[in-house]
């Protein structure tokens, strides 16, 4: 199964979107493999990365933080 979706930051007034992206995975205890295409023109691919967990992704140094689904994780610096 192949997903998608972006992130889109601002909103209007006074106001942010939401940076998380959700994707389900239905009974899959990973995911093979995620691409991630940043505003830079840099591509960064993870292989084998857990389900059921929220990840803080750094462009060029991967997964920087990560915490239990339904949790928030710390915020970077």
């Amino acid at each position: 199964m192949t997903q998608f979706d972006e992130v889109r930051g601002g909103g209007s007034y006074l106001s942010q979107s939401d940076l998380r992206i959700h994707f389900g995975l239905g009974a899959a205890t990973k995911i093979d493999s995620v691409e991630i295409r940043w505003p830079s023109g840099e591509t960064e691919i993870l292989k084998d990365v857990p389900a059921d967990k929220i990840y803080s992704i750094v462009e060029g140094q991967g997964i920087k933080d990560s915490g239990p689904f339904g949790a928030l994780p710390a915020r970077l610096p």
